[in-house]
């Protein structure tokens, strides 16, 4: 092995290191861990409701199971709002960490990314409500999400404006979302 190899995997090694022991030790984010496991057991007892069919690839038949497992996630969870996840304690976390992050060695690029993935503005979110088709999804900025605490697949974090989004993308619903996370210069 080469020399620049070697140094490649020992890089790559290292920034992934910090996701997984920096992001839990902060009280709110092992708050916020409990919070998701719980909405995956919700999830998890409204599959087993759900008939099991065959994979497939034909886009109208996903179209309706993601609408079926939408809807029978709504009616597990009927009266869902924001901040059911995202408490206002775990919200202060995470603007923290977004904040350091906008503010750190790398925020030029954290910028650009945000607004290469052109995110939306002015759109008003809704928790249980669906991600709708036409909206892209921005993806969160690998050095932001390195600080985040990891959700199980197939949640996601996505950024609507300058909101911080849990999206179910299986479901393709919105479970949370944390209003106005990113700092007023994160998007053009």
């Amino acid at each position: 092995m080469t020399l620049t190899f070697l140094f490649f995997l020992f890089a790559m090694g290292a920034a992934q290191t910090p996701a997984v022991v920096a992001a839990p030790a902060q009280p709110a984010f092992q708050d916020f861990a409990t919070r998701v496991d719980n909405y995956m057991k919700v999830r998890k007892s409204v599959q087993s409701w759900l008939p099991h069919e065959k994979p497939t690839k034909k886009r109208k038949q996903i179209q309706e199971r993601q609408a079926a497992l939408a809807r029978a996630i709504r009616e597990a969870r009927p009266s869902a709002k924001q901040g059911d996840i995202f408490t206002d304690e775990i919200s202060r976390q995470f603007r923290a960490v977004i904040n350091d992050v906008f503010q750190g060695p790398n925020a030029r690029y954290v910028r650009k990314t945000i607004r290469e993935g052109a995110p939306v503005k002015g759109w008003t979110l809704s928790v249980n409500a669906a991600y709708p088709e036409h909206l892209p999804l921005t993806t969160v900025p690998p050095t932001l999400l390195l600080r985040l605490p990891e959700v199980p697949n197939p949640l996601a974090y996505h950024i609507i404006g300058r909101d911080l989004v849990l999206q179910d993308s299986e479901a393709r619903m919105v479970i949370d979302f944390i209003p106005a996370a990113l700092p007023l210069k994160a998007v053009p």
